[in-house]
């Protein structure tokens, strides 16, 4: 880490307020980015990430003296945002199941774009419903298919990201796809 962000965080946490905007400055690319991982099926994505972006550093600033080596701050910040977005995503779900949540009945539609790979140019209305179906599969599942369709990277940003082959990212692309086409299936059947 760098010296100067370490001489920022210190003052941060000694409560100099002139140097709070510094870090958020230094910091705020980092965090929009995760939020945009994190919160990129969002229905109103850019408002959430906003939010989410101010609640983080709302937390940060109330929570810095608990944080007792500041060259962890980065993973620090990194795990508040993903909690925050994770608790984020849950009123999301619980929204939609009880406001928007389409219903799947005769929606084979849904099936057809699932097997052709193109969850990525569902309306938006389909897309939360997709989202609490995936939201059902093993994170690890989840995760690729949302990185892949939802965030459009490629396979190989996948690998690198997640640290893993190109080839096992394909294996659980397939895999992902065929356990959300049995869950969109079996929500149709009831």
């Amino acid at each position: 880490m760098i010296v100067a962000h370490l001489h920022i965080i210190r003052e941060v946490k000694k409560g100099n307020e002139k140097f709070h905007s510094r870090l958020m400055e230094l910091y705020n690319p980092m965090l929009y980015k995760l939020a945009g991982f994190y919160l990129n099926t969002s229905y109103n994505k850019y408002a959430d990430i906003e939010d989410a972006v101010q609640e983080v550093w709302i937390k940060v600033f109330k929570y810095i003296n608990i944080l007792d080596d500041i060259s962890k701050f980065p993973n620090w910040l990194s795990k508040i945002m993903k909690n925050q977005c994770l608790n984020m995503q849950k009123r999301n779900v619980e929204f939609i199941k009880r406001h928007i949540m389409v219903d799947l009945e005769d929606r084979h539609d849904l099936i057809e774009k699932i097997e052709d790979g193109e969850l990525n140019q569902l309306d938006i209305t389909d897309r939360e419903a997709m989202m609490s179906v995936l939201n059902e599969l093993p994170e690890v599942y989840s995760n690729i298919l949302k990185m892949f369709y939802f965030n459009n990277f490629r396979i190989k940003d996948i690998a690198t990201a997640l640290g893993i082959t190109e080839s096992l990212v394909k294996w659980r692309l397939v895999k992902a796809r065929d356990m959300l086409k049995r869950k969109v299936k079996i929500k149709i059947k009831n």
